[in-house]
């Protein structure tokens, strides 16, 4: 029994000191979560109030650079020296360098991204084959939000080495639409009544003179091309297929004819015979 209470007065102090050390240490730990947590908050809508996009990033690079501090903050204050975890965690900066340099390029890439603005927020940009609306610059990607709702997450490396085309660099867009007639028809009559077609959509730009007139010779129709102009807000695709459909029935009741597309084969035959 003297030998057990001998041990335990020895060790008390002991577990007493560790135990004050962790908790320090886990006290630390959490203050610094929440003052990245609170810090990352505070920027973020300071900075959104005059680019969203900016400050989603700079409050995200904010929240990691205050929580590692907090970490090495903790560690030091357990007893592992500071020199000791600059230096564990240059080496292991290296190593883990190589093995995630593709994520790393993205951080770069986000970073030449909010340098350069190609586009903020809300805007509406092409690369690719994708297309749609900019919700987001993060570290690592950036998020685009599809006509059909899909979220697109591209890494930020992929997105700053593509040609990236923005749609709302403009208040207006350009309705092209090519169609054919018969080469029998009429031309300045097709002409004469798209142009009434046209001048009745209030929607279409009339600052802007209709571009219609016979662009190329189809292989069974004469083709017209329609090119006018439209105001985003106006629904630049409903407008398109309005001007569709109301040629269709002008054209109609015009008794010209739309061909439909047709398609020649020939079939050789070889003949052979005794000779």
């Amino acid at each position: 029994m003297d030998k057990f209470s001998n041990f335990f007065e020895k060790i008390f102090p002991f577990l007493q000191e560790t135990s004050l050390t962790l908790f320090k240490a886990i006290v630390i730990l959490i203050i610094g979560f929440y003052l990245a947590k609170f810090t990352q908050t505070k920027i973020n809508k300071i900075i959104s109030k005059k680019d969203e996009i900016l400050g989603n990033f700079v409050s995200q690079i904010v929240f990691i650079g205050i929580l590692i501090i907090a970490i090495v903050t903790m560690l030091g204050n357990i007893g592992v020296q500071t020199t000791s975890i600059l230096t564990v965690l240059g080496t292991a900066g290296v190593a883990i360098a190589l093995a995630l340099k593709d994520s790393l390029s993205s951080i770069a890439g986000g970073i030449v991204l909010i340098i350069l603005r190609p586009f903020k927020k809300n805007d509406t940009i092409e690369i690719g084959n994708i297309s749609g609306n900019v919700e987001a610059i993060n570290l690592f990607n950036t998020m685009i939000r599809m006509p059909d709702d899909k979220l697109v997450i591209l890494p930020n490396r992929n997105v700053v080495n593509a040609n990236i085309i923005n749609c709302t660099n403009s208040d207006k867009r350009r309705i092209e639409w090519i169609f054919g007639i018969k080469y029998s028809s009429d031309i300045q009559k097709v002409r004469r009544i798209l142009k009434n077609v046209i001048a009745k959509m209030e929607k279409i730009d009339s600052k802007i003179a209709p571009f219609v007139g016979v662009t190329d010779f189809g292989s069974n129709s004469l083709n017209f091309t329609i090119r006018v102009w439209a105001k985003i807000e106006d629904n630049v695709f409903a407008l398109r297929s309005e001007l569709i459909e109301k040629t269709k029935e002008a054209l109609d009741e015009a008794a010209i004819e739309i061909p439909p597309q047709k398609l020649d084969i020939t079939f050789l035959t070889r003949f052979e015979g005794n000779q």
